[in-house]
């Protein structure tokens, strides 16, 4: 598969940013119809890491090229944002939200030969990468098939209420005093509102390790997908608070969307 690594300047940041994306081998493209366009994943780094940490840390490029070939993932640079639009003195730069729900699915498809169906188009990550990308997919279900966290922040209301080390961060990130419950980082509300929607609803992969510190918010987060009308897949992989032992959950989840895709092919 092709790896690649540039920059493109973004309004919402106010400045140049960079990212890295796996395409497709040549073979798989050749071998293709012509203008097809390839299934896609966003993948979100986690805190106080960047957009080359999951390549470096992780064998994403041989899951995917070993389960889906065809997959396209684009891995944006987040810095330390938590995904979030800065508030204060911040109204033209660095507004993170808005650059992964606006800009970047329609810039790498500007770059890319990559599909707009929303079948076609997945956002997943780790940590804080979980948490961008719950955000993003819950909030936008007409973009994002398939959305999930890995050992994600999947309680921002629980993290505002009790993580006071990080009172000033959440009132740059939510403003001040933070306001999160009932909202578009508030997934229980989220997750409530889509289950009782009868517009589109992606499907849900939840992943999280027997070690993760973040157990807790993750499990209660999964027993109450669990009475929800929505599509819901869980997975719990050895490991502490990361991709898992040897990626395993990630891993799985591209083998999941793998298996989606082939579904979806074959009919």
């Amino acid at each position: 598969m092709a790896l690649i690594r540039g920059e493109f300047y973004s309004e919402a940041l106010g400045m140049n940013t960079d990212y890295m994306a796996i395409l497709p081998d040549k073979e798989v493209i050749q071998a293709a119809p012509a203008g097809k366009r390839y299934p896609t994943l966003y993948l979100l780094h986690g805190g106080i890491h960047d957009y080359t940490s999951i390549v470096r840390d992780t064998e994403l490029v041989s899951f995917a090229r070993e389960q889906f070939p065809e997959l396209a993932v684009i891995m944006p640079n987040g810095d330390f944002s938590f995904y979030t639009d800065y508030k204060g003195d911040c109204p033209y730069a660095f507004q993170y939200r808005t650059f992964i729900w606006d800009e970047l699915v329609e810039i790498t498809r500007t770059l890319f030969p990559l599909s707009d169906q929303r079948e076609d188009t997945a956002i997943y990550g780790w940590s804080m990468g979980g948490f961008g990308a719950m955000t993003a997919g819950l909030n936008h279900p007409e973009v994002y098939g398939s959305v999930g966290a890995q050992c994600g922040m999947v309680d921002i209301v629980w993290a505002v209420e009790t993580r006071d080390f990080l009172r000033v961060k959440h009132g740059r990130m939510f403003g001040e005093p933070p306001v999160v419950k009932d909202g578009d980082y508030d997934f229980y509300y989220k997750l409530r509102q889509l289950s009782e929607s009868e517009g589109p609803r992606p499907r849900i992969f939840h992943c999280w390790t027997e070690q993760d510190y973040l157990i807790d918010i993750n499990e209660r987060l999964h027993a109450y997908c669990k009475g929800l009308n929505l599509d819901y897949t869980s997975l719990m992989v050895p490991g502490v608070h990361g991709w898992g032992e040897h990626g395993e959950g990630l891993r799985s989840f591209i083998g999941w969307l793998a298996a989606d895709y082939r579904e979806r092919e074959a009919r």
